[in-house]
């Protein structure tokens, strides 16, 4: 249980840094400012890659338990949709902030090939079984 926790807010902490990383540093290299369209593919792009470290970090750390990198990449949603509420951005930002968040979640899952069963369930005989 202990580790499911950690694995989460490790995985919350790492996905939030390579979003804002990927959007910040996007932004300083192309001088793209917050009204512009090239920085609302930045925000996408940053979104995308955070869910992906954060769905990864969780289920490396979780040992592969599908719902934790389903948790770390609801939890760069739940950060995009945050900033969609703040800032005055695109209408069009908000199916894109689904897609891309689910998206990269959906890549963790794939690479690291992660189970629906948790992994300290195993089946033990019942008082029947031999």
């Amino acid at each position: 249980m202990l580790r499911s926790l950690a694995a989460v807010i490790v995985a919350i902490i790492g996905g939030l840094a390579a979003a804002k990383t990927v959007e910040g540093g996007g932004a300083a290299l192309l001088g793209a400012s917050p009204g512009a369209t090239v920085y609302g593919l930045l925000l996408l792009t940053g979104w995308l890659a955070g869910a992906f470290v954060a769905g990864l970090l969780a289920l490396v750390i979780g040992r592969r338990w599908a719902p934790l990198g389903v948790l770390g990449a609801a939890a760069i949603f739940l950060a995009a949709v945050i900033t969609l509420f703040s800032y005055p951005l695109s209408w069009l930002l908000w199916p894109g902030a689904v897609m891309t968040t689910m998206l990269g979640g959906l890549a963790a899952l794939r690479v690291t090939g992660a189970r629906k069963e948790h992994p300290d369930m195993k089946r033990k005989h019942g008082l029947f079984d031999e």
